[in-house]
């Protein structure tokens, strides 16, 4: 299954998922609600995971085309 478009920035999704797990060090947890922010967290370490492949393609592209 290909994954959409990520469209925000790193920072915005790495400030997304320290949310989620301040929340999950908080003292009252849902199970519901944490299964809900598990799967959201889930979600945003795969986008993290494409924008750092996605930056790393760049920056090796940008070595190459710099190196000749």
């Amino acid at each position: 299954m290909a994954r959409k478009a990520i469209n925000k920035s790193y920072s915005q999704l790495s400030d997304e998922l320290t949310k989620i797990i301040e929340w999950f060090e908080g003292s009252e947890v849902d199970i519901d609600e944490a299964l809900a922010k598990y799967e959201q967290a889930m979600r945003l370490i795969a986008e993290i995971e494409d924008y750092l492949k996605n930056a790393d393609n760049k920056v090796r592209k940008l070595t190459e085309k710099f190196d000749k």
